[in-house]
Formats: structure tokens, C-alpha cells, sequence
């Protein structure tokens, strides 16, 4: 026997599980009892999947009784703000994987909506044919109320934090532990950088707008469908010309000055590396610059996704300064798209969008995080 094969040894604490229970009866406990609304229907594809069962959190989620739901199929859920996109992937995932994980919106009996989650997997029988299809749902309202309470909190406190700044007013050595906060909300309310999954969530989920009280507001900033290949969403916010970017005056010219005299610094760094090759101190430099642009441009709202990836980079670079095989073509190309798209945008104020460049920035900037990942993975 296999001792190593996990299957064994799962079905050996199967067997001692049901010692003292029958299966049913312990399966039975299991569905009723979770706290997750569970979901389980045939395999029948052609007819929508139809329910063959559902426990008691998830009637109490969609206002159906378990009699009402039996023999319906899950369509019965859907409604037009329902993402189709989302809902066009399912059968060819459980198809070829036997497993699918997304979300949506679901309508209730009554005929609201609500955000949902679903994990769904594949039961099989001992000839290994699909049978059944058990879901795991969670209803995302309260966590789609608390995102919002988060990114508004954090609105308002960064404008605070701001013009206290632009006063004169400083809080101390507290300063640095606000803006890193800041930062932090700023990443888990826009989905940056480690946070990809949820974004994807969080977009799918919550393409529409509730009535009332409950009104839903664009939690992020582009909530458009992903391009081709699944493109971050990052890389897809609206064109917006320099011309209207700067009629509304989004940046203190005291600000302009900083950006500006940070990317001349950084054409100086820079250029020394290239020339020269590695140098802990320029690579410490280059990174101390780096943090300059991203706390000035973070408070830039339009632009908080390159000041996120800037001080990623800067975060990598300083505690990699050290290490002289670092990939260095690959930072000075990052460095050559930061300066481009700046330069056009708080220089120069000439372009037909201003996040093209950011978008070439970002990439570059994924890269080269994506080369020192698998240089430390490899260590």
C-alpha cells in the first residue's frame, strides 16, 4: 500500500470518521449545518443544471424554499445585471477542470439583487463520472459595505494628510506610518500588485447599481471588461487627454517641481549605471528617488496605480542593493517608461491619454518584479 498517496490516506480517516455515523446521516449534518450556502445539482448541462438540493442558509440568502428550488434550474438565480461573461465560463471549466471559481450577481425571489461568490466542484462516482455539482456561495453585500466604508475613510483622511503636508503641518515620526497605511488601503481597495484575484473578484461582482439606500457606488476606478488574454484591469482605464487632466488642476505645481526634479535625478542615476555597471549607493539612490515619486504621485488619484508600482520597485531595489547581479537592463527600461510617461504628463502636458504611458510602466515595472521574484525563488 501507498502510504503516500494522499487519497489513501483521506479514505483511512473516512473510515474511522464513520465509525460511529452512517454516511448519510454525517452528510446530512454536514449540508445542514455549514454556515456557507451550499448548493447541489445534476450534471446536465442541457437543462441548466438543475437543483437537487440546497440548505438553509442558502434559501434564507434567495428567499426560496428548498421546495420551490428542487428540479429549477440555477438560471432561476440569474437576472439581467448577472455577469454573462463570468456565467459563459462556468460549464467549460467544470467541464475541463471539474472546478470553478467566480462571482456574480444573483437575484433573490423578491427580485433583488445581491453580490455572490461560488466555489463549484465536481462529484464524481467510483467509475469517475460526474454526477452531481456541489457550490459553496457567499453573499459579498457586507464585504461590498465595508470596502466601500474603507475607501472612503481613506479619502478623506488622505486629503487631510495631504493638506496638512502642503501647510507645513507635520505629524511627527508618525508621518511615515500614516503614509504606509495610506498606502496599504490604497492597495487592498484597488486590487494592486499581490491583490489580483480580488480585483477580478471584486469586478465581477459588483458591475451593477442597487436602488436606495443600498445605492453602489464604482468602488474602483475602472470597472470596464478585461481586454483580450485577461489584462489587468490597471491597463484599461478610459483615455484621458493631458489637455482635460490638467483642467481640473489635479496637482500642486510645488508637486510638478518634485516629480520634475526627481526624474532629472534619475536621468543623472541612471545614466551612471548603465555607463558604469552596479553600485550598491546608486541603487540606494535610485530607490530613495523612486519613493519621492510615489508619495508625491499617490496623492494623485488618477495616478495611484504607477505610484503603487514605483514603490514596489523601490521597496524591491532597496533591499536588493546589494546583490550585483541584479537584472539592471531591465530596471533602466522601467526607469525609461517612467520618465517618458512623466515627462509627457507633468512636462511637456501633451498627450492624447495620459495613462498610456502609465500602462507601458506598469508592465515594465511587472517585469522586472517578476525577474527578481524568480531570482530569490531560485536562491
Amino acid at each position: 500500500m501507498n502510504t503516500n498517496d494522499p487519497s489513501m490516506e483521506e479514505t483511512l480517516f473516512f473510515g474511522q470518521l464513520l465509525e460511529n455515523s452512517s454516511p448519510i446521516e454525517l452528510l446530512k449534518q454536514i449540508l445542514m449545518r455549514s454556515q456557507h450556502a451550499i448548493v447541489v445539482t445534476d450534471a446536465d448541462r442541457s437543462h441548466g443544471y438543475r437543483i437537487v438540493y440546497a440548505n438553509r442558509v442558502f434559501c434564507r440568502h434567495t428567499g426560496y424554499e428548498l421546495a420551490e428550488l428542487i428540479g429549477q434550474s440555477t438560471a432561476i438565480l440569474q437576472g439581467p445585471k448577472s455577469n454573462r461573461r463570468v456565467l459563459a465560463r462556468l460549464s467549460p471549466a467544470l467541464e475541463e477542470n471539474g472546478y470553478f471559481y467566480g462571482s456574480s450577481v444573483n437575484y433573490r425571489k423578491d427580485g433583488s439583487m445581491y453580490p455572490v461568490e461560488w466555489n463549484i466542484s465536481a462529484i464524481t462516482n467510483e467509475a469517475g463520472e460526474v454526477t452531481h455539482y456541489i457550490s459553496l456561495q457567499k453573499d459579498l453585500t457586507n464585504m461590498r459595505r465595508l470596502v466601500r466604508q474603507i475607501r472612503e475613510s481613506t479619502d478623506v483622511f488622505k486629503q487631510f494628510y495631504q493638506d496638512s503636508a502642503r501647510q507645513g503641518n507635520r505629524f511627527g515620526d508618525a508621518s511615515d506610518s500614516v503614509l504606509r497605511a495610506l498606502k496599504r488601503s490604497a492597495k487592498l481597495l484597488n486590487g494592486r500588485l499581490h491583490l489580483k484575484d480580488n480585483v477580478e473578484l471584486f469586478q465581477e461582482a459588483f458591475p451593477y447599481q442597487e436602488p436606495d439606500e443600498n445605492s453602489f457606488d464604482e468602488l474602483f476606478f475602472d470597472l470596464d471588461e478585461p481586454s483580450e488574454g485577461g489584462a489587468d484591469q490597471r491597463l484599461n482605464k478610459q483615455a484621458l487627454t493631458a489637455e482635460d487632466f490638467w483642467a481640473d488642476s489635479p496637482i500642486e505645481e510645488d508637486d510638478v517641481e518634485s516629480i520634475v526634479g526627481a526624474l532629472n535625478e534619475l536621468e543623472s542615476e541612471t545614466g551612471l549605471i548603465e555607463l558604469n555597471g552596479y553600485s550598491e549607493a546608486r541603487f540606494k539612490n535610485v530607490a530613495r528617488l523612486y519613493k519621492e515619486l510615489a508619495n508625491t504621485l499617490y496623492f494623485c488619484i488618477e495616478f495611484n496605480d504607477g505610484a503603487l508600482m514605483i514603490d514596489e520597485v523601490a521597496e524591491r531595489l532597496d533591499s536588493q542593493a546589494t546583490d550585483p547581479s541584479f537584472p539592471i537592463e531591465f530596471l533602466l527600461m522601467f526607469n525609461k517608461d517612467i520618465s517618458s510617461w512623466l515627462n509627457e504628463v507633468f512636462v511637456e502636458r501633451k498627450t492624447d491619454n495620459v495613462f498610456a504611458g502609465e500602462s507601458n510602466a506598469i508592465m515594465a515595472g511587472e517585469q522586472l518584479l517578476s525577474l527578481i521574484g524568480g531570482k530569490q525563488n531560485s536562491l
